[in-house]
């Protein structure tokens, strides 16, 4: 069997998530066939698992309840931010201008603002009579 080439931009990171949930059901199936039965799962400390992180500071021991649950939830947070995120948009290089000539154009494209605006118009000359000195 031969796996279909993903390129490195877009599909590695689905990859690892789709690798995440396989080793995910392993584990899952492997501890129900340990345990004998699917129960365990509702059997897990819900409402106290956050605080047993607070253990991994003091390096004691962390009940494997709560790695279960944060796998869970850090693996669905995951899934949303990837089905959830905006597509990627290619963009096409724009054609290279002259930057003299763009300026032309963007100084002719309001040349009634100018022309309204004495002081203002004063102020470009001297701009540019002082630039070309230099």
């Amino acid at each position: 069997m031969r796996l279909p080439r993903l390129s490195t931009a877009a599909g590695l990171p689905a990859l690892l998530l789709a690798l995440n949930w396989l080793l995910f059901a392993v584990a899952f199936v492997l501890t129900c066939k340990a345990q004998g039965n699917v129960l365990w799962w509702l059997r897990l400390d819900w409402s106290a698992w956050l605080s047993a992180f607070a253990a991994m500071t003091q390096m004691s021991d962390i009940p494997a309840g709560s790695i279960w649950i944060m796998w869970a939830l850090a693996s669905i947070v995951l899934t949303l931010l990837m089905v959830l995120r905006p597509a990627t948009v290619v963009k096409q290089a724009a054609p290279a201008t002259d930057s003299a000539e763009a300026a032309r154009r963007q100084l002719n494209v309001q040349p009634p603002l100018i022309e309204t605006r004495p002081e203002l118009k004063e102020k470009i000359l001297r701009l540019h009579q002082s630039l070309e000195r230099i």
